[in-house]
């Protein structure tokens, strides 16, 4: 069984996450704690983004996909950090 996990930090100016625009910002990590300290240091460096941190885990081809909060949790709604 072949796994790969991935958590996507992106920046969005003006709630471009809901609005599917392409972030302005993006750095990908395969572990949470770098994408945790990652997230933290974009929201605190650049206050006019929106930063959110996109989970993806693909397993044998198929792919899910969640928000990963400041808090620790996962879930299908996202919480800007």
């Amino acid at each position: 069984m072949s796994s790969k996990k991935v958590w996507s930090v992106e920046g969005y100016e003006d709630n471009g996450v809901e609005t599917h625009r392409k972030a302005s910002k993006t750095e990908s990590f395969t572990n949470e704690a770098d994408a945790r300290k990652a997230a933290k240091k974009m929201a605190d460096t650049f206050d006019h983004l929106d930063v959110y941190v996109i989970y993806t885990n693909t397993v044998n081809g198929k792919t899910e996909e969640r928000f990963f909060n400041s808090n620790g949790s996962y879930s299908d709604e996202g919480f800007e950090w």
